[in-house]
């Protein structure tokens, strides 16, 4: 089981990479934000890591980016930073990097637009990736506002382009309309499980405090062939969801061997 290195937001990703090991955690998903904001040396964690017993994966940038936007300077910053993701997972030895899809600048303007704009983007991540040995992950994304790539008939339609290359990260935690297990099935070229539980009012609370069915959570976090990664975001110093989300799976006995 991976978790998302932000539950730990408030610790160094060094330091949450030696939390990873002392958890019995097999992975851990680094958001590339979490590096950059606590100005982490990429050396420091792949050292914590030496022994490489956590499968490293990364999460890119995404926060304040579109990779679809009407406003060429922030599409193409967008991409740069992404572009800066996929190096950084070079230097601490991540193989797979998901990143978002691009969003509607203004829902008035044809679609058709926004995907051209973010077929050009995905090309020269593409190439980027290419170039490091890096394998690119494309998140399908919640419903709401300006959100477009929000069903597996859409993604599908969109990476077709781009396959073998461009692999899916599925979200549990995004799927509104139908079931979870619905969505996965559809979904096509998937490399990435995300998973969390979801509240009335908040997206990727921790496992069991939402309003997700406990069955269909339980069945994606036994998934043995792809990463699971718990994600959530946390910057208290408390590692309270991280611990919840540790002992939940305890609970399920999916941790085997993980100190008590």
């Amino acid at each position: 089981m991976h978790f998302a290195s932000t539950l730990a937001w408030a610790y160094p990703v060094d330091q949450v990479v030696q939390l990873a090991k002392q958890s019995g955690l097999s992975g851990l998903e680094i958001w590339a934000e979490h590096v950059w904001f606590h100005g982490t040396d990429p050396n420091k964690i792949r050292e914590a890591n030496r022994d490489q017993s956590i499968n490293l994966t990364m999460h890119a940038a995404s926060w304040d980016l579109n990779i679809s936007s009407l406003e060429k300077e922030i599409r193409e910053g967008s991409v740069k930073q992404i572009r800066n993701s996929i190096k950084l997972a070079d230097e601490i030895g991540a193989d797979s990097i998901t990143f978002h899809p691009g969003r509607l600048t203004l829902p008035q303007i044809k679609l058709e637009i926004y995907e051209a704009f973010m077929m050009e983007s995905i090309f020269t991540l593409i190439e980027t990736a290419k170039r490091y040995k890096k394998t690119l992950s494309i998140e399908l994304m919640e419903v709401k506002t300006k959100e477009f790539v929000t069903a597996p008939e859409i993604m599908n339609r969109l990476i077709a382009s781009f396959l073998p290359e461009l692999k899916t990260t599925f979200d549990v935690a995004h799927i509104s309309e139908g079931t979870p297990q619905q969505a996965f099935a559809q979904l096509i070229n998937v490399d990435k499980v995300h998973i969390s539980d979801n509240s009335r009012a908040q997206l990727h609370v921790p496992l069991g405090m939402g309003i997700l069915d406990r069955n269909m959570l339980n069945e994606f976090i036994s998934i043995n062939d792809l990463p699971v990664v718990v994600e959530g975001f946390d910057a208290s110093e408390s590692l309270n969801w991280w611990n919840h989300n540790l002992h939940y799976l305890k609970s399920l006995e999916m941790m085997k061997g993980v100190p008590q």
